[in-house]
């Protein structure tokens, strides 16, 4: 019997595949899993707060901010202070939070120009980090009657979803993480509805909710919401701009349905009304943009601005100049937006940025440090804040070389309640702080008298703390503190320098309680060194 050489090779070739099929199968899920991880790692980064940042003391009124008065257009130039309101909900004040919820949107439907209010109310929590849902679900739970505590979780929920998503082109975005975000978008959707169902005139969640239908597309639904808002509030500008958005050509629109939208809006009933056609001008500049052609983005961004003075064109146009190197021209253009849309975090972190570009290293970490107590996830100031942390770090040290101390304590403090956790920074201010004297006596008791002669420099007491604290007497060290507190009980930066000589005197607990009371002071290092003590509490 005669047979076939290819016979021959194709059973030999299918044996060897039967003797390495366990190594690739093995191989392949392998693989797979690897893949699933790195994809739910960086989904994990995404939603991380960017750095662990000590709330702004609380408000005892509404917390609003700025010049009593109106702007060209007839909209109010208080605007809301976000950070006060996270800070509500950090010290779990939820009556409060309620309470100035529902006053905000009571200020809306008596005058509809007030429509920022309620709706940059809810965009305060609109930040994805875990904690964040932790807290917002107790709200819940202490007011469940009320539309306020739905409407931020549901903007939490939309805020994690596009997180989770992230911001790769579709098709290079995991399977997984559109999974995830529609998981999100069903949470979000769902608190949203109900705080509609408590609030029939909550303009503010029918927009959120337009966002949240963005990904499936300009269907009947998303239009539908638009219509709702619509007639609780026919002269609204927000809920427009927003739907004008989500109908780009990108999203599954086209920029003739953006026209024809833009052309119902009645100028008469809103002047801000006008802009709305620069959105299509806007998009094609971001396009541009993405695609490298900086001169033509910027030529097409100037058509959006022409139409008035409107910030999200003005910070188009700085981003614009930013990437053809004209820093002045974005700050001067982010200055504007700044002006006419006061407080936006977006625009604070986006001029940190922009003076880190400058190198004015202080201006930058000080922007950075205010947008990430509004917008803890914000995806600019992940990609800047080490860059400013480091270069504060240097700027800091040449003043100290210079012999500017207070100038480079200074920059040390900023940089520390950027990066409470960095130990250089760390390092390198206490090293300023105790200066170039030794332990000695002689030294010990120069100090001691400075600290003496100046009971309330804190400087003074600081630069003694630390000569004591090479000697290990760190009774004296909390005792002077106590004293110190006495008379300045709010005085965070004491009870962290306090804590700290209870911790190496091993009264943990104490310990803990100072920096608790430092971080709700606004001092980032005691939410971290709180955090520490209570790990090895356990």
């Amino acid at each position: 019997m005669r047979v076939s050489w290819r016979w021959i090779a194709t059973a030999a070739a299918l044996a060897l595949l039967g003797a390495t099929a366990p190594l690739v199968v093995s191989s392949f899920w392998e693989d797979k899993q690897a893949r699933r991880e790195h994809v739910e790692a960086e989904r994990a980064k995404r939603l991380s707060s960017v750095a662990d940042i000590a709330p702004v003391s609380p408000p005892t009124s509404l917390p609003l901010v700025g010049v009593d008065g109106q702007d060209a257009d007839g909209y109010p130039t208080r605007y809301v202070d976000r950070a006060a309101l996270r800070a509500l909900l950090w010290h779990t004040r939820y009556t409060d939070l309620t309470r100035y919820l529902e006053q905000f949107q009571a200020a809306f439907e008596a005058d509809p120009r007030r429509e920022y209010w309620p709706a940059d109310a809810a965009e305060t929590f609109s930040s994805a980090e875990p904690n964040l849902r932790v807290a917002l679900d107790s709200w819940v739970e202490a007011t469940p009657n009320s539309f306020a505590p739905y409407l931020a979780r549901g903007n939490y929920w939309v805020e994690v979803a596009y997180a989770r998503r992230g911001t790769k082109w579709a098709r290079e975005t995991a399977r997984e993480d559109f999974d995830a975000m529609e998981e999100a978008l069903e949470r979000g959707l769902a608190d949203l509805d109900r705080s509609i169902a408590l609030r029939p005139g909550l303009v503010a969640a029918q927009r959120t909710k337009i966002r949240a239908l963005m990904n499936r597309g300009a269907g009947p639904d998303m239009r539908q919401t638009v219509d709702d808002a619509l007639a609780v509030c026919p002269s609204c500008f927000q809920v427009r701009a927003t739907f004008i958005t989500a109908i780009i050509p990108r999203w599954g629109g086209s920029y003739e349905a953006m026209g024809r939208f833009a052309e119902e809006g009645n100028t008469t009933l809103n002047r801000r009304l006008r802009v709305l056609p620069g959105y299509i001008e806007r998009d094609r500049a971001q396009l541009l943009e993405i695609d490298g052609q900086h001169a033509q983005a910027l030529t097409m961004i100037d058509r959006a601005c022409a139409l008035g003075e409107y910030w999200e064109f003005l910070e188009e146009r700085a981003r614009i100049r930013d990437r053809l190197d004209d820093q002045a021209g974005a700050l001067a253009d982010v200055e504007r937006a700044l002006a006419a849309r006061p407080g936006h975090p977006r625009l604070v972190i986006l001029r940190g940025y922009l003076h880190s570009r400058a190198r004015q290293w202080e201006l930058a970490g000080r922007d950075l440090l205010a947008g990430l107590r509004m917008h803890p996830t914000d995806r600019t100031a992940r990609h800047s804040l080490g860059t400013v942390v480091q270069n504060l770090v240097y700027a800091g040290w040449v003043h100290h070389q210079a012999g500017r101390r207070p100038e480079a304590l200074k920059l040390y403090d900023l940089a520390a309640e950027l990066a409470p956790r960095n130990q250089e920074v760390q390092g390198r201010r206490n090293a300023i702080i105790a200066g170039a004297g030794g332990s000695g006596a002689e030294e010990v008791d120069r100090l001691e008298e400075a600290a003496r002669r100046s009971p309330d420099d804190f400087r003074a007491l600081q630069q003694f703390d630390h000569a004591l604290s090479r000697r290990g007497e760190f009774h004296r060290i909390a005792e002077m503190w106590t004293a110190y507190l006495a008379r300045h009980p709010q005085d965070g930066p004491a009870y962290l320098e306090r804590g700290g000589a209870y911790f190496h005197l091993q009264q943990l607990s104490e310990a803990r309680a100072d920096a608790r009371m430092a971080c709700e002071l606004g001092v980032s290092e005691g939410c971290a060194r709180e955090k520490q003590v209570a790990a090895m509490q356990k």
